[in-house]
């Protein structure tokens, strides 16, 4: 997790009327903003009821559930790991990736999980634990510019075991706050465009999502964003639906 700053630390009974609404599946419409639930068990409590509720939701309505963490053994356990795919495995989920969300595609009931920033070390040691439950995961990367040769070469292994990797920013700063600061042609300039070149020219397929640092957006940030790419990801306190 960036700068020890727990992300997305959102009580969700705070918000009126998401959780009626299904605000972290993905139903496989045209939506371009995405909602997703931090399952980080060693940085805050996880509303594991919440969880269940949204599987349970998922599989009987063919959505896919929107789930994220960051470091295996730093802000969340292997434990809660082996959880949530236990979870997924018998609630009948398929494993999504990011990429494969997409409105013409058939609808089935899924879990998307995604682990956030660059801990790539920590990523590379529950593949195993990944294959075992067939799970495909998304790795949303910050700071690339800074990873090792060793850390390049684990996370393309991750991705040629099948697992979809994207831009997380350049630098995991606040968007709003840089906008206010510097303003948004800056953001997009110093933040976003730069993330997504660095992941192509290392090989990857052009992104799919945009996930932003602690899930802060703004309107103004999301019609720049979504000029660039097809869709975002914020947390549950930025939910629009």
């Amino acid at each position: 997790m960036e700068r020890g700053i727990r992300v997305t630390l959102v009580v969700c009974a705070a918000l009126a009327g998401c959780h009626d609404q299904h605000w972290l599946t993905y139903p496989w419409d045209d939506r371009r903003i995405l909602c997703s639930q931090p399952i980080d068990d060693m940085t805050q409590d996880v509303p594991w009821d919440l969880v269940e509720d949204q599987m349970h939701v998922a599989e009987h309505t063919s959505s896919v559930l929107l789930l994220h963490a960051h470091t295996p053994g730093a802000s969340m356990t292997p434990a809660a790991i082996e959880r949530a795919l236990t979870m997924a495995d018998e609630h009948h989920l398929a494993y999504v990736t990011f990429r494969e969300l997409d409105a013409h595609a058939a609808p089935r009931a899924g879990l998307a999980l995604a682990f956030d920033d660059n801990a790539i070390d920590a990523w590379f040691s529950v593949r195993e634990l990944l294959a075992v439950h067939g799970a495909r995961v998304t790795f949303f990367v910050t700071r690339w510019y800074s990873r090792s040769d060793a850390e390049r070469a684990e996370l393309r292994a991750l991705a040629d075991d099948g697992h979809d990797v994207e831009p997380h920013s350049v630098n995991h700063l606040p968007a709003p706050r840089y906008v206010r600061e510097h303003g948004l042609g800056a953001y997009l300039a110093d933040e976003v465009i730069p993330s997504i070149d660095g992941l192509t020219r290392a090989g990857y397929s052009p992104p799919t999502t945009y996930a932003y640092p602690f899930g802060r957006d703004t309107a103004e940030l999301d019609a720049a964003v979504l000029a660039i790419v097809p869709r975002v990801r914020v947390g549950p306190g930025s939910c629009p639906y």
